[in-house]
């Protein structure tokens, strides 16, 4: 009996090997005889051996069988996503290097290929800036940099202000283009190592590396301006909420719930603002000495938070700081487990010090 090929010495003859048991070209009976011979001869080296060839590097034949299972799977993600064919090079590529990060330098596929089918991976078809798999994928990086180098970095959440009217009333042709138009005046505002992306319908999302909250309203306030002057005719402005890295949250999550309910605010206080995010201050005044106070909210992580109290004799009142999410009236809280604080909407909106604005919730108990 011949001896089996590597599938190195058969890709070098010209079969298409790997591309055949990916399904991306059709197997003659000849090649898919091969392929079963190689399968059945290498069980132990099969899948290490694809990898091998298309990379360089050498996996454990379990580890590279499981590695050779996700790029089958993220080929047909990234295929549904472009709605076309990505070729399992490109799939294995994009994998391994920009997800899994274990390949610095592989031999895959042409260089120019990769980026092509890369950018559109990561673009926004509509708006050209970056997708929201780029915007997850780049706040969590830029939070693994920003623990060991130390620095802030913030989040901006942005929403068009009456863009569903417009786009109702004018066709999805010209929401489209003021789409487009706002994107535009994003990337032009910014420095070339900000990430702009399109989170969503007229939501995006801005990264500013090594930019305090203070620094980013002032970018912010920048842009809101521009856009407030330039689409005056059609009544289009933007809100943003702002979150910083570390203050307002150390993960993905906690900084796009932060920014998003920053945003929240911005809308509740008129539109066309652009809002801190901020912790919220309650104060109850009671003549009752309080023992605990619980709170009970829309998001799960803060349900039935225990608060901190201080007693003022000043003002008879006591101080509970529950560290909560801005948007208080969202929340109820329960007084020494037995009585609800009577019409938690009533919060009173002040000056946070920083050009926004938080909440205060006094509840007389009397």
């Amino acid at each position: 009996m011949d001896e089996i090929k590597s599938i190195e010495e058969l890709e070098s003859e010209g079969y298409r090997v790997i591309d055949a048991i990916a399904g991306d070209v059709p197997s003659s009976k000849e090649l898919q005889y091969i392929i079963d011979k190689i399968a059945d001869e290498k069980r132990g080296t099969f899948y290490s051996d694809i990898l091998y060839n298309m990379t360089s590097e050498r996996f454990s034949e379990t580890e590279a069988k499981t590695f050779w299972q996700e790029i089958l799977r993220h080929k047909y993600v990234m295929s549904e996503l472009l709605k076309r064919n990505v070729g399992v090079r490109v799939a294995a590529l994009d994998y391994l290097e920009n997800i899994k990060k274990i390949i610095i330098a592989p031999k895959i596929i042409d260089e120019t290929e990769f980026r092509e089918t890369l950018k559109l991976a990561e673009t926004d078809p509509l708006t050209g800036v970056s997708n929201r798999r780029v915007i997850v994928r780049e706040i969590s990086d830029e939070i693994k940099n920003s623990k060991k180098q130390g620095y802030f970095f913030s989040v901006l959440m942005i929403d068009l202000d009456r863009f569903k009217n417009y786009n109702d009333t004018e066709g999805h042709t010209a929401g489209d283009l003021i789409l487009q138009e706002v994107a535009g005046i994003f990337k032009s505002e910014l420095r070339k190592q900000d990430i702009v992306g399109r989170y969503g319908g007229d939501e995006f999302i801005i990264i500013l590396s090594k930019v305090d909250k203070t620094q980013a309203k002032k970018i912010a306030e920048k842009i809101r301006l521009r856009v407030e002057s330039e689409f005056k005719a059609i009544n289009i402005t933007i809100s943003a909420g702002i979150a910083e890295f570390p203050t307002d949250g150390i993960t993905l999550d906690d900084l796009i719930s932060c920014s998003d309910e920053a945003l929240y605010r911005a809308k509740e206080f008129g539109k066309n603002k652009v809002v801190f995010f901020k912790f919220v201050g309650i104060s109850f005044k009671t003549k009752e000495n309080i023992n605990s106070v619980t709170c009970v909210g829309d998001f799960n992580r803060w349900n039935k938070k225990q608060g901190a109290m201080q007693y003022l004799s000043e003002t008879g009142e006591w101080v509970i700081n529950l560290n909560l999410k801005p948007g208080v009236y969202r929340y109820k809280f329960l007084i020494d487990g037995t009585r609800w604080i009577a019409d938690p909407a009533a919060a009173e909106f002040v000056d946070d010090g920083f050009g926004g604005q938080c909440s205060i919730l006094k509840v007389n108990l009397d």
